[in-house]
């Protein structure tokens, strides 16, 4: 954690925050970044008159849990998956979408916004590693951030309680400091457990306009 902590201190804003909070946690997929399973399906086999969709469930199972751990690479999911759905083509949708994971212009608005008030910016997410090195390659502004918890790096994914623990521990966070964005409500809620404030992030503007009422924006 120590080349992160010297970015954290890089980072930090001398602009002090006012009001309760002083972190702002962000997912990733969804929030910051583009991720929608039915686009991202259709796109990557847009040239297949039938398309498979019976992988947009594969993202609920064990094994792809276990991916995002980092305990399993894409040719083991699909292999574990083999009787549930086409390996192949689970393993082509696996490691292309990557490639799709772009930057959201609304999601990076609200995240300048919040870092140009001073407060400090983490990511928690769920993410495997050849995502996470895409991202990271090809997007300077996950680089901004003060310190980032990914699952695989970890081996602990949300919801489970003991990644929040880890990025509160790694950056000596309290958690009623803490404002937590993500895209599910079961994740957010597994923040509030611990005493992480949260807002769910299905809308931006609706985002905004709760960061305004929270004090975080004006």
């Amino acid at each position: 954690m120590q080349q992160t902590t010297l970015q954290q201190q890089k980072n930090v804003s001398p602009v002090k925050p006012h009001g309760k909070y002083r972190n702002i946690i962000f997912d990733l997929g969804g929030v910051l970044v583009y991720f929608n399973p039915k686009e991202l399906i259709a796109n990557i086999f847009k040239n297949e008159e039938s398309k498979p969709w019976e992988l947009l469930n594969a993202h609920h199972t064990r094994p792809w849990l276990e991916m995002d751990r980092g305990t399993m690479n894409p040719d083991q999911v699909g292999q574990a998956l083999a009787e549930q759905y086409p390996q192949e083509k689970l393993v082509t949708y696996i490691k292309t979408i990557p490639q799709y994971l772009l930057p959201l212009p609304q999601g990076l608005e609200i995240f300048d916004a919040v870092r140009a008030k001073g407060y400090r910016t983490y990511v928690l997410s769920n993410m495997s590693e050849q995502a996470h090195k895409d991202i990271v390659m090809h997007h300077d502004f996950i680089k901004k951030f003060d310190g980032t918890i990914f699952s695989y790096e970890v081996q602990a994914v949300k919801p489970d309680p003991d990644i929040y623990q880890i990025l509160l521990n790694s950056y000596e966070l309290k958690p009623e400091e803490c404002l937590f964005i993500d895209d599910l409500e079961v994740n957010i809620n597994a923040g509030k457990s611990l005493g992480i404030d949260g807002i769910i992030c299905q809308d931006h503007k609706i985002v905004k306009e709760e960061l305004i009422k929270l004090g975080v924006l004006d």
